[in-house]
């Protein structure tokens, strides 16, 4: 009798330490998956909400010479899957100026070839984070009056000691190739280092024992073409990224009709464009698991279970998997031109 009320009682303590690491490895999935998701969106909102600081449009010399014009935002509605039928959610994509923390300078010479003079960082170089020639590796210089604005490549940037500015080559780029004849840009205006990112999911195919996902990325891209120079990770297991726009034409802070997928797409942006919606669906690397194994979503799947709502889209297929749905709502500042 008591070997065996000793089985039972080291039966029922197993049944526990199994219960409690089935539920710490699920908390741990849940919160990673949060925490990337949380992470991610912080990035991008911020982005998005910087975006309209130099203007709405910017001119800028292709890789052939020709000059052309470009919005400071563009928006492509997902219109595919990212991977049937597993993941079936259309990811949208963004393409933005990201926008250096606390850097900003000044013109202090007239655009005269492929030099700009600026004033260099006016903090003392002891405090942190200061950077006195402004620039710092692959970023771009937008030079804008808040009328106009020019993105020129940045070939070689350096502190000119003595005279207290900061010399910026812009090689093969001339910035007066660039000039507005009725309203140039002229000595006092702003320059801010900037890098044209594309936040966009890339599907992952399966490898080994890791089931296929999608990740959120961060491209930064060759301001005259667009091709991608390098690309990190924000979020991994992400099956859903989505930006709803929302406009306010009568300046009474409030949206005109709710939201819509209807975003800025050409180089001419409304002026009543205010809010974004930025929405993330992220889902546990691995599937939760109960004493019976996976977990399966009962009755309607709530967004939890499905990731984010499509409208009647088809949906992932009940799983394990589970999914955080995070979204955020961000104030569009400044980001055309007649607003400023």
């Amino acid at each position: 009798m008591s070997a065996a009320l000793g089985i039972l009682l080291l039966t029922a303590a197993v049944a526990v330490l199994l219960a409690a690491g089935r539920m710490r490895r699920n908390q741990q999935l849940l919160s990673d998956a949060n925490d990337e998701a949380r992470a991610a969106l912080r990035v991008v909102s911020r982005a998005l909400a910087a975006t309209g600081v130099g203007g709405s449009v910017y001119a800028y010399l292709d890789d052939v010479g020709n000059k052309q014009q470009r919005a400071a935002l563009i928006f492509t509605n997902g219109a595919a899957p990212l991977s049937a039928p597993d993941m079936p959610q259309a990811p949208d994509t963004i393409t933005l100026l990201r926008y250096a923390a606390d850097r900003r300078s000044e013109l202090v010479e007239n655009l005269v070839g492929p030099l700009l003079r600026l004033t260099p960082d006016p903090r003392l170089s002891t405090t942190p984070g200061v950077i006195p020639d402004i620039f710092q590796a692959g970023e771009s210089a937008l030079v804008t009056n808040f009328q106009r604005a020019m993105l020129l490549p940045v070939s070689k940037h350096e502190l000119n000691g003595p005279a207290r500015t900061v010399d910026v080559e812009t090689g093969l780029v001339n910035p007066v190739l660039l000039q507005d004849a009725q309203i140039p840009i002229e000595p006092g205006s702003s320059v801010f280092p900037v890098q044209v990112v594309r936040y966009r999911v890339l599907h992952v195919p399966a490898a080994g024992n890791q089931p296929e996902r999608g990740d959120l990325v961060m491209e930064t891209l060759n301001p005259r073409t667009l091709a991608v120079l390098d690309q990190s990770v924000l979020a991994r297991d992400v099956e859903d990224f989505q930006v709803q726009w929302a406009y306010d034409r009568n300046d009474d802070g409030v949206a005109d009709g709710g939201y819509s997928d209807d975003g800025p797409t050409g180089t001419a942006i409304d002026p009543g464009l205010t809010f974004a919606r930025v929405s993330i669906s992220a889902r546990t690397s691995a599937q939760l698991v109960s004493d019976k194994g996976p977990f399966e979503a009962k009755g309607e799947m709530t967004p939890f279970e499905r990731g984010l709502d499509l409208g009647g889209a088809e949906q992932p297929p009940p799983s394990g998997y589970r999914r955080r749905v995070l979204s955020t709502v961000v104030l569009l500042k400044n980001l055309a031109a007649p607003r400023i």
